[in-house]
């Protein structure tokens, strides 16, 4: 019994020694790696193609010039009274064509949003805005209207609240784009 206890007294002092080596390698390597700074994310730079700016600019103006072109439909297709005679029928509720009216004005912007990839940030923000004031106005109208009320009432509403602005927000943008267009071409 005496052996066995003098072997299992050897292999727990020799069980501690490995333990406390194991201990204060890793102990040592934690607090290297707490010292360390991290790297910092670098972002690679765009190798150089060798085409001079003149031949980029060959090639990416048909693309900004097709996008003001997009931009410009855009802002024509979300015009109130455009919009209206393209959406409404004559069996529509108020109900009815205000849904229509918004999930067109969305259905188009969600068409055309890749294009502020190509036009200014100035240009990009007008059309953002034009799209939203316009589905203000929607929703104002709409906002005014009884359970029962037909889409040539929700239609007059829209037109008598545009009526009071000196422009309609689709027109500011679309001046704002075109004086672009100009300015580039």
């Amino acid at each position: 019994m005496e052996m066995n206890t003098d072997i299992l007294l050897a292999i727990v002092v020799i069980l501690f020694v490995v333990l406390g080596a194991v201990y204060f390698y890793f102990s040592g390597k934690l607090k290297e790696m707490k010292t360390q700074k991290p790297e910092p994310i670098r972002v690679p730079v765009p190798a150089k193609t060798g085409e001079n700016v003149d031949e980029k600019q060959k090639h990416l103006f048909p693309l900004k010039l097709q996008a003001y072109e997009r931009i410009v439909l855009f802002m024509e297709r979300i015009e109130p009274s455009s919009l209206v005679m393209r959406t409404k029928t004559n069996e529509m509720t108020s109900a009815q064509l205000h849904g229509a009216l918004l999930h067109n004005i969305r259905e188009e912007y969600e068409h055309n949003v890749a294009q502020q990839i190509y036009i200014s940030e100035n240009a990009w923000n007008l059309v953002k805005q034009a799209k939203e004031e316009t589905i203000r106005i929607v929703n104002m109208a709409a906002n005014s209207m009884e359970a029962t009320a037909t889409a040539n009432e929700l239609t007059r509403d829209i037109f008598e609240k545009m009526m009071v602005l000196p422009q309609s927000p689709s027109q500011i943008a679309l001046d704002y784009v075109k004086q672009e267009i100009k300015e580039i071409l």
